[in-house]
Order: structure tokens, then sequence, then C-alpha cells
């Protein structure tokens, strides 16, 4: 595997993580399957343009040497903090009709970049330790 291929996959823990969520969850709450589908569609308005964003993401790093794939693992996360904000915001603004205030999409800002900064340090700590183990782009 490729340090570029190992970097885009782990675009993918996002999801990952939300997927365990669920199972440990609903065997908590002990309704199993049927709070999995009760919430599985729950996290459209984060997931949707998670998407997106980590489709553009994973071109991007495609066949990139170990440095670039650390600069562009260290500015995604402030990326994805300003386009959720803008996406939350157009998802608003087509339900109510009226915008946001502006020191509410800050903190949507702030939240966002903080999560991903989160979610991408594993994969990244990970990328790390084993850069010499994984073949360059």
């Amino acid at each position: 595997m490729t340090q570029s291929r190992f970097f885009q996959l782990s675009l993918l823990f996002p999801i990952v993580i939300w997927c365990l969520y669920l199972v440990i969850s609903s065997l908590v709450d002990s309704s199993g399957i049927v709070f999995i589908i009760r919430n599985m569609f729950g996290a459209y308005p984060v997931f949707v343009p998670y998407f997106i964003f980590a489709a553009v993401i994973w071109k991007l790093a495609d066949k990139k040497p170990y440095k670039q794939l650390v600069v562009t693992a260290l500015i995604a996360p402030i990326i994805w903090g300003f386009f959720y904000a803008l996406s939350h915001m157009l998802q608003y603004y087509l339900k109510e009709r009226t915008m946001e205030p502006l020191s509410i999409l800050a903190i949507m800002v702030f939240w966002a970049t903080l999560a991903g900064y989160v979610v991408e340090a594993v994969p990244l700590v990970l990328l790390t330790i084993f850069k010499d183990d994984l073949k360059s782009g």
C-alpha cells in the first residue's frame, strides 16, 4: 500500500467511527437494528458534505509524496470547518429561508475544524509511524 492510498483510505475513518457508534449504541440501548435504522440517516447533514469534501481531498492526495500528505492532513480540517459551515448555511437557508447569525457559523467552523483534527490525528500518527513501511507515492 502506498502512503497516498493510506491517506485516502483514512478519509473513511469518520464513517467507520459513526458505524461503530451506531453498533455500540444499539447494543447499549437494547433496541438493536431499530436504533441503527432510525439513526443511520440522521447524520446526512454532516455526511453528505463530508462525502463531497472527502472526494475532493481523495483526488488531491492521489500519488502525492509524504510531505505533501502531511501538509494536506494539517490544512484539510481547516478547509473542512469552513466547507461544513457553508454547507450548513445553505441547508439552513433552504429549510428556513433565513440566515443563521454569524456567531453561530463561527462556532460551527471552530467545532468542525476541531473534530477534523481529532479524526485526522489517528491516521496521521499511523502514517508517520509506518511511513517507511508504506511505499512512497
